[in-house]
């Protein structure tokens, strides 16, 4: 998914609606609409045979009712059209001047701004977030307030007896000098049994980022910054990420577009359970092109290289593992896909 756009949108898709959404009802009291979006991606990584799938297809309702003149109550539900028809988020809420309340089921504010990545299909590798939280989470609170000076994004997850992990982020963005500048943090807390001669404990994983984007005409560029800390108190084991990113756009007409980046992430890894001590690195690059024939349909395509490893960490709420990430020796990757939006 193009995270950037979404970084650059998200205060209007929150505070509006759905621009592709048809309006299946609407009154002086509020409105409703249905959307979706149906996927389809033909992949080829080096040495395997080609994929096909669907691309993560998805429809959903948004309805939004007024109180008063101030006041406005909302809610959203959306489901994946893949293999399994599953729920991907579900939140009520109110809106007005003071800004947007959600809570229930819905992507975090890290994960949903996401950063600098113009890419479609391999993007992204150097924003190492939500690894405790999952970036998605059952039952949080998020606050979006925006004006022409700034834009705050907040969210709260419940860790309810430590079934999910408790998580507060808080991001902002300001113009300067024409340079839009966006820093947040997020603190995620995950509560785990004894297992596997671990004893009972916490995991502790604190992102941080920072990145500037600025349009020059035709010309978008961003650069961001990303660092993690996941430590356990319950047994000596310390995973330091750290990524860089650039992304490039350029608009060749007003339906077509040609994008590129280039990620370089790091870390370091020390655990104790497992007797892991390592250090490595990985860069990617990617390069694509994206028309849009109109609002409700686009064609893109995109070629990727990639040299490296990366750190996996898998977290299973009451177990974790650390083992290899991703590794790639000099390899290339090659992507098309097409969207129909309603």
């Amino acid at each position: 998914m193009n995270k950037k756009i979404l970084a650059v949108a998200i205060p209007a898709v929150l505070l509006a609606s759905n621009v592709s959404a048809y309006e299946v009802f609407s009154s002086d009291e509020g409105s409703v609409e249905v959307y979706g979006q149906l996927r389809a991606k033909l992949t080829k990584d080096e040495g395997k045979d080609i994929k096909l799938d669907d691309g993560s297809s998805r429809a959903g309702v948004n309805a939004t009712y007024t109180v008063n003149e101030y006041f406005d109550v909302l809610g959203a539900i959306e489901y994946s059209l893949a293999d399994e028809f599953k729920n991907r988020y579900s939140y009520i809420g109110a809106s007005g001047d003071w800004g947007k309340v959600t809570i229930g089921k819905q992507y975090l504010t890290a994960d949903d701004l996401w950063g600098v990545d113009n890419s479609y299909f391999y993007g992204g590798s150097h924003i190492v977030e939500g690894t405790i939280s999952g970036g998605k989470h059952d039952s949080s609170v998020r606050y979006v307030f925006e004006n022409d000076a700034f834009y705050v994004d907040a969210s709260y997850a419940f860790a309810e007896d430590d079934a999910n992990p408790e998580v507060f982020e808080l991001f902002g963005r300001v113009n300067v000098a024409g340079f839009d500048v966006t820093a947040g943090v997020s603190q995620a807390t995950q509560g785990h049994a004894a297992f596997d001669g671990v004893p009972e404990g916490e995991l502790d994983d604190f992102y941080h980022t920072v990145w500037v984007e600025r349009t020059f005409g035709d010309l978008s560029v961003g650069v961001q910054y990303a660092s993690s800390k996941i430590e356990s108190d319950a047994i000596n084991m310390e995973l330091d990420r750290t990524g860089y990113g650039l992304a490039l756009s350029y608009g060749l007409s007003e339906k077509s577009s040609v994008y590129g980046g280039y990620e370089f992430s790091e870390f370091d890894v020390k655990d104790a359970a497992s007797s892991v001590v390592e250090s490595d690195d990985a860069t990617l690059v990617y390069l694509g092109a994206v028309h849009k024939f109109n609002s409700f349909f686009r064609v893109y395509g995109e070629a990727a290289y990639a040299d490296g490893t990366t750190a996996g960490f898998t977290n299973n709420k009451n177990d974790w593992t650390v083992a290899a990430g991703a590794t790639a020796d000099s390899e290339m990757k090659y992507a098309i896909g097409a969207r129909v939006y309603w």
